[in-house]
């Protein structure tokens, strides 16, 4: 039974940490970032390191947004204004970028409401002079909610904007980068009313790519890129942490099965005297694997759910630990899944195991001749 409640444990609690860790790193950065991006395609022969260039707008935008819509793969879409700035407090300056959105489109988008720390959401932007940060960014600026900032835009337009909200989605990436203000606040600003540089899209199964094709198809003036263009790096890491994932655990259970067989293998021999005064007396092959059986199952069960409950309480445990990770991920404890299907995974390995490690050295033990077994005695 702790051999089996071992294995079980093990398993459970390796499976559920590092699919933990894997969902968090993808829901951190998928769920925070567009599945695809339109942007305007570029004149190649276009060179030009001019600051007052003017940004690309958007051509043939009906166009555009009629054929998102008609996707049935479509969860949202958000029509962007985006301008590179200079944004000054108090005390520092930094060069970063205004994401100029329409808040009720964004809000379907990334539902900003659940991730804000402090002030308000896009809710804020009832002000047209308001920005919300993200946390990391707000860090090194050194504002909170109610704190002022300049901005300075290429075309050399500033503003005073107050800072409504700030928000964290988990990753400094983001975090530290991202900035919201009324599209309408900054159109103005940059001096063109019906500006859009991009558009960022949510799909409903993200592996479903259909629409960038169809819009690269009908439209041919401008560029599609999908969330795997823009993650490579992170969705090759996700193939190797998935491979990884499961070969251990996996591994985990095939080194307790080989365990849990050796231990029952031990039971008949030692059984072997047993074996023989039961078939003197009228049993059957067939009776003594019976036997076996009904032990392995009773032992291959009761193990199974202590090292099930073993296995949650440990994953339970590590869940509610404290981690510190600043720099580059934002938690508070340990990401742990609590999946069931890793529970039964688990349970249903260690019984069958149990079973078929009984099974095979009782049917070997049950054809040896039980003179041969007393007289080996």
């Amino acid at each position: 039974m702790l051999g089996v409640l071992f294995g079980v444990a093990t398993f459970i609690v390796m499976v559920n940490f590092m699919t933990g860790v894997n969902d968090f790193l993808d829901a951190a950065v998928f769920e925070g970032s567009p599945d695809l991006i339109i942007s305007q395609k570029q004149d190649k022969n276009q060179v030009s390191e001019d600051l007052d260039l003017k940004l690309s707008s958007l051509e043939n935008l009906d166009k555009i947004e009629t054929t998102i819509s008609a996707s049935n793969n479509l969860k949202a879409y958000s029509k962007q204004v985006i301008s590179p700035a200079i944004f000054i407090s108090k005390h520092v300056q930094l060069p970063g970028a205004l994401n100029g959105v329409y808040a009720s489109a964004e809000q379907k988008l990334y539902d900003l409401d659940k991730r804000i720390l402090s002030g308000e959401g896009f809710n804020s932007f009832i002000e047209s002079n308001s920005i919300i940060l993200g946390v990391s960014l707000a860090e090194k600026l050194m504002v909170n909610t109610g704190d002022s900032l300049k901005i300075i835009i290429p075309n050399g337009n500033e503003i005073k904007l107050k800072v409504t909200g700030v928000f964290s989605f988990g990753i400094t990436t983001i975090d530290n980068v991202r900035t919201y203000v009324p599209a309408k606040m900054l159109q103005s600003l940059l001096e063109e009313n019906e500006l859009t540089t991009n558009i960022h899209i949510k799909l409903k199964d993200r592996n479903d790519i259909s629409l960038k094709h169809s819009l690269l198809e009908k439209i041919k003036t401008i560029n599609v890129e999908d969330w795997k263009d823009s993650n490579r790096t992170i969705v090759a890491g996700n193939k190797v942490r998935d491979v990884l994932t499961w070969s251990v655990s996996f591994s985990l259970l095939l080194v307790a099965g080989f365990g849990i067989y050796n231990i029952m293998n031990g039971t008949v021999i030692q059984k072997k005297k047993d074996i023989a005064v039961l078939k003197t007396i009228g049993y059957t092959k067939k009776d003594v694997v019976y036997i076996f059986l009904i032990q392995s199952l009773f032992i291959g069960l009761i193990g199974a759910l202590l090292g099930v409950i073993t296995g949650y309480a440990i994953s339970y445990f590590i869940s509610i630990t404290p981690l510190k990770a600043n720099d580059f991920i934002i938690v508070d404890t340990y990401p742990v899944n609590f999946k069931m299907i890793y529970y039964i995974l688990g349970a249903s390995f260690g019984i069958i195991t149990t079973i078929l490690a009984g099974y095979f050295p009782a049917k070997k033990a049950s054809s040896v001749d039980p003179v041969i077994i007393i007289k080996d005695l």
